[in-house]
């Protein structure tokens, strides 16, 4: 499980929508938090990153990796992601998780 860091300048709650059902389209990508204020877009999943600027290119906006870019989190029997300050899944089976050996 990886989180990743994008800087994306977004105008409008449109733009916003759009980034977000992009980015969740993609496969492994388990939440998407936006924040406009900071234009930080964090993403959590199973993730290739060129795969997430590739998305966030589609609706027109630029990536710019954020300066601590990426945290990988260990796998343990339940997984508990170390995630950025206020970040806050918006799938609800993002958390706590009991991996299958």
């Amino acid at each position: 499980m990886e989180v990743v860091e994008f800087k994306v300048r977004l105008h409008c709650k449109a733009c916003e929508k759009a980034v977000r059902k992009s980015l969740l389209k993609i496969n492994g990508v388990k939440c998407v938090e936006i924040d406009m204020k900071s234009s930080k877009i964090t993403v959590l999943g199973y993730i290739d990153r060129k795969a997430v600027v590739k998305a966030i290119h589609k609706t027109g906006r630029r990536a710019e990796s954020w300066p601590t870019s990426s945290v990988s989190c260990p796998r343990d029997d339940y997984f508990s992601p170390r995630l950025p300050k206020g970040f806050r899944c918006i799938i609800p089976r993002c958390g706590v998780q009991k991996f299958e050996k």
